[in-house]
């Protein structure tokens, strides 16, 4: 099947939010239930500075997965939480003074393996014009998660694990990398290289 990475602009992922939450909505620790706060996330995410979202798009552009990130900045919700998890303040300073937060990064259970996430996640990161980019993740056991294992594969390590999130039961870890990927290959998937796209 032929799939083609897109980039949008903040405007552009606004028209088709609510496709976006339906692909979010099959993740696992998210459901039907959380429709509205998810919505209302991604919302209110549209308009933090250094906005960049990815999609990948099946033959009908229906969407098949998505991401996007932000710059991180001082009084954003996610910033704010990660920083009080880093207590010292030269670790701060590194993971977070000049950082591009991956927020969401979504593929359909029926379409993962393939490689999206990986073109999605370089998509995104290729020229996000930071030092660091920096996520949160949910725990779990690393060996069985396809999320886990691709941030792995793409370098991320560990910055503060078992933390507990407001109004998530789950526990989640923070993860980071260094930018500019150093390794020089571009998006690649199983069906060879993934140019991005505009729409």
């Amino acid at each position: 099947m032929r799939y083609c990475l897109v980039e949008w602009t903040p405007e552009q992922l606004a028209t088709r939010a609510d496709e976006a939450i339906d692909v979010l909505a099959e993740a696992p620790g998210h459901g039907p239930a959380m429709r509205d706060g998810s919505r209302r996330q991604l919302v209110e995410h549209l308009t933090m500075p250094g906005f960049r979202a990815v999609a990948i798009l099946g033959p009908l552009a229906d969407i098949v997965g998505f991401g996007y990130g932000y710059l991180c900045r001082p009084g954003q919700r996610w910033r704010n939480w990660a920083a009080g998890a880093m207590p010292v303040v030269a670790d701060r300073r590194r993971w977070l003074d000049d950082a591009y937060t991956v927020s969401e990064l979504q593929v359909r259970p029926a379409r993962q393996g393939g490689g999206l996430g990986e073109a999605m996640l370089r998509g995104m990161l290729s020229s996000a014009g930071t030092r660091t980019a920096v996520l949160s993740t949910a725990e779990t056991a690393e060996a069985r998660s396809r999320a886990w294992r691709l941030y792995r594969r793409m370098g991320f390590r560990d910055l503060r694990r078992g933390l507990g999130y407001p109004g998530d039961p789950r526990s989640f870890a923070i993860l980071g990398r260094d930018l500019p990927w150093r390794d020089g290959s571009g998006c690649t998937g199983d069906r060879g290289a993934w140019p991005a796209v505009r729409r």
